[in-house]
């Protein structure tokens, strides 16, 4: 393998700092925080939620724009930890929070 194709396999293979979850995936993170960012999606026209969470003493951002999430969300402190399960996949996603009492 060429240098080249290295650097995409290294790239491919590097942490990202943005929290992924898959259809029917379930993980626990904790909740250090948020704020409101453009949505790069439409040029910054809306506007969304940019979560701030804590994967395996990893910091990882999560941008979503749903509005029942960040209803969900706004019941949970900040320092929680919680389970975030994702059911349904584009437009028919839904999120399932749940807060774990420590």
């Amino acid at each position: 393998m060429n240098n080249s194709y290295q650097i995409l396999k290294d790239f491919a293979n590097s942490v990202s700092m943005f929290f992924k979850l898959e259809d029917g995936e379930e993980k626990t993170v904790r909740f250090i925080s948020f704020e409101t960012v453009p949505n790069n999606f439409d040029r910054g026209k809306s506007a969304l939620i940019r979560y701030h969470l804590e994967e395996d003493g990893e910091k990882k951002m999560w941008d979503r724009s749903s509005r029942k999430l960040a209803g969900q969300m706004a019941e949970i402190p900040f320092g929680a930890l919680i389970k975030i399960k994702r059911k349904g996949q584009k437009n028919q996603t839904v999120y399932f929070i749940e807060e774990i009492k420590e």
